[in-house]
């Protein structure tokens, strides 16, 4: 089957109208999520290091720094934007990716559409056609590609940059074809990162790969055609489980964008269910915390490799820590709360001791739910189970939900009338004639 091609005519035949609506709502959440994330990553020091590295490369001023005053070209802004977007952590995740399907699309949707003056409806359309690719994408690698230690936000995430790009660039079937192939050969991203910064690069890299590999399929640079399936080619090099018919099963469905699951604990998104059932349990009163003898939680093998640093140093290795993360709800310490991963919180002595009482154990059998067993000195056991990976189907509480946290976020660099306003476009956006005026409010902060 020529997967690349068949790929390509969906995005390049992508058409907002035909966009289910719910997908197109998400859209724009998941849109002003990524805002208010990247601007609380904007002052981090991966972020600084970036702008002063675009600044001594010079460049033409084309597309916005979030939370800055100044503009750089389209492919650094989306380098600059994309790991600002995840320095925290806090951006949202896709099961059928497997990754981070936003914080690599996003940044290359908002600078290529500023660019370009494109509308709101622009803007929404190419968004949904790159979370689309992505999906598929995970979805015909399989699980060995993450397994083997492949970061799928990097490396699916730059398939789904250039098939935005390419949509914003209304490219024909042929040039997204080739856009695509340019992508693949350029895709990167190694999970024994996480923990540093160039984690977060992963998808700064992947969004400014992306759109640079359609800009140069638009000029006529080549590649080859097949670069999903070919001998070779990404996934005969990279995906030891990849299958065509979960391709064509993927392929057969209309939209992937509605089922984005959002982050509301500035962690690893596979800490948030011990975290939840961590902190239901500590919120029923059934036990004094003292009595505490052991912390037991249960997870799906795959979390051992990803978040089970087990005595974490800095901010950075806290967010993938289960250890930690389940002591941190224990103590009632909101984790949502971006200042509070920082590596003073690895010496508190209260959360070390809680975290030397977590043991981390893989179920026996595969299920989707985390399970947090706690065992007091007296023999009583009290158990939990929580999945947070399901989609919130009530889009107004989930609008409210993310408002919420926008709020939070943006208010500090945007200050009150500017976070409103921002929301607000972002709500609105299907009505938004020109990127220019969404760029102008996410660089007011500069």
């Amino acid at each position: 089957m020529q997967a690349t091609m068949a790929l390509a005519e969906r995005v390049s035949s992508a058409d907002f109208d035909e966009m289910p609506l719910e997908a197109k709502e998400v859209a724009k959440q998941a849109l002003m999520d990524f805002i208010g994330v990247t601007l609380a990553g904007s002052t981090e020091p991966l972020t600084r290091i970036l702008r002063e590295e675009a600044e001594e490369q010079g460049g033409h001023a084309h597309a916005s720094i979030i939370g800055a005053s100044e503009r750089t070209s389209t492919t650094q802004a989306a380098l600059i934007n994309g790991a600002a977007g995840h320095a925290h952590d806090y951006d949202d995740v896709h099961t059928a990716m497997s990754g981070h399907p936003t914080v690599p699309v996003a940044p290359a949707v908002l600078a290529l559409g500023e660019h370009l003056n494109a509308s709101g409806r622009d803007l929404i359309s190419a968004f949904c056609t790159g979370v689309d690719v992505e999906c598929i994408l995970g979805r015909y690698a399989g699980p060995a590609h993450y397994a083997d230690g492949w970061h799928n936000t990097g490396t699916i995430g730059t398939f789904g940059a250039a098939a935005a790009a390419a949509s914003l660039l209304n490219l024909d079937t042929d040039k997204t074809d080739q856009a695509l192939g340019i992508a693949g050969t350029r895709a990167a991203g190694l999970k024994s990162q996480f923990g540093t910064m160039c984690k977060p690069l992963h998808a700064g890299h992947a969004a400014a790969t992306g759109l640079q590999s359609a800009n140069l399929a638009a000029k006529g640079f080549s590649s080859c055609k097949d670069i999903l399936e070919a001998t070779q080619g990404f996934m005969d090099t990279q995906a030891a489980s990849a299958s065509l018919d979960r391709f064509q099963d993927a392929m057969a469905r209309d939209a992937f964008t509605q089922d984005i699951c959002f982050k509301y604990h500035a962690a690893c998104y596979l800490t948030h269910s011990s975290i939840e059932a961590t902190r239901a349990l500590a919120a029923s009163n059934r036990f004094n915390p003292q009595d505490i003898e052991q912390i037991d939680v249960f997870v799906d093998k795959g979390h051992l490799r990803v978040c089970n640093i087990q005595e974490p140093k800095s901010g950075l290795e806290a967010k993938f820590s289960l250890r930690l993360t389940a002591a941190m709800a224990l103590c009632d310490l909101d984790t949502a709360a971006i200042d509070l991963f920082d590596d003073a919180i690895t010496r508190d002595e209260r959360l070390v001791s809680f975290r030397d009482k977590v043991a981390v154990h893989a179920h026996e059998q595969s299920r989707p739910e985390t399970v947090v067993r706690i065992t007091t000195a007296d023999g009583q056991t009290f158990e939990e189970a929580v999945n947070v990976a399901i989609p919130l189907r009530d889009l107004d509480q989930q609008w409210q939900k993310l408002t919420d946290k926008f709020l939070t976020l943006a208010t500090p660099h945007l200050g009150d009338d500017g976070a409103t306003r921002l929301a607000s476009t972002c709500r609105n956006l299907e009505s938004l004639s020109n990127a220019t005026e969404l760029a102008e409010q996410m660089r007011a902060a500069g």
